[in-house]
């Protein structure tokens, strides 16, 4: 029968992985996951149905003393098919008969070590023969890599459709004007590149005294209280963000997805009034 071994994974990875500053193996492996293996001698059948259960491409296959002795996968299966007899009943054979060796690596190997066996083979084993601590799958390193990169997409978004709103709210001399006013020191150039403007910056013009009742309400809303206070808080997230302080929290990170989605509307708005 398959079992699931819950082996201290996320402390015995994360020892192993002492290294902060370079992206290591051991941070790709979801802090939940439980290592699912099967036994030597379990049918093909059972194997299958258990990774269909959990949405698994592969299979670790070990011995009663916890020894990998393979992996079995849909490519392995799929392969060992060819050199199997008509009248063979591939579901009943012992699972080890048709398993592939994947790659070993250390949890504190460098990402960029290990991402062509991943390429190749959809995953890697984190440990060794004796001592398997985890599986890493190229599915994991998807989700790993749009957990990080996730709130800087965000932040562009919010950026790039602040500066829109902002130049259709107006000619390019009202900007020039508008941006000398809120930014002293400023001038025409920097007020012809929003794109050099930082995004708090951008947030100061749009705010800046009578500017936003003159020209910007009528992309962002009539109420600049209720823009201030959708907008800010982004100042301090991008802060946040862009000086690698610590990983957003759940409320920040769902605070940029409703300004984002805020912004979409108001531009979907004015497409709309065209």
């Amino acid at each position: 029968m398959a079992s699931a071994v819950d082996i201290g994974l996320a402390a015995d990875v994360r020892r192993e992985g002492r290294t902060p500053e370079f992206l290591r193996v051991s941070l790709l492996v979801p802090d939940d996951q439980d290592v699912v293996t099967v036994p030597t001698g379990t049918p093909i059948g059972s194997a299958i149905d258990l990774m269909r259960r959990h949405d698994f491409d592969q299979l670790p296959v070990m011995t009663v003393n916890s020894h990998v002795v393979g992996t079995f996968t849909y490519r392995s299966f799929s392969q060992g098919l060819r050199h199997l007899r008509a009248q063979d009943d591939p579901l009943s054979m012992p699972v080890e008969d048709l398993v592939e060796d994947l790659r070993f690596v250390r949890a504190a190997d460098e990402v960029s070590a290990v991402l062509g066996y991943i390429e190749t083979d959809r995953a890697v084993l984190v440990g060794d023969e004796d001592r398997l601590l985890a599986v890493v799958t190229a599915a994991d390193v998807s989700a790993f890599l749009w957990r990080r990169t996730r709130p800087f997409v965000l932040l562009q978004d919010i950026e790039l459709a602040v500066r829109d709103l902002m130049r259709s709210s107006c000619t390019d001399e009202d900007l020039a004007s508008v941006v000398s006013a809120a930014l002293p020191g400023g001038n025409d150039e920097r007020a012809a590149r929003l794109e050099d403007l930082t995004l708090s910056e951008l947030f100061t013009v749009l705010l800046h005294g009578t500017s936003f009742g003159r020209f910007f309400r009528t992309r962002f809303g009539n109420n600049r209280h209720l823009v201030r206070a959708t907008l800010e808080p982004v100042r301090e997230i991008r802060n946040k963000v862009f000086h690698f302080r610590d990983e957003l929290s759940a409320e920040e990170l769902q605070r940029l997805l409703d300004v984002a989605s805020w912004l979409r509307r108001k531009i979907l708005i004015r497409g709309g009034a065209r």
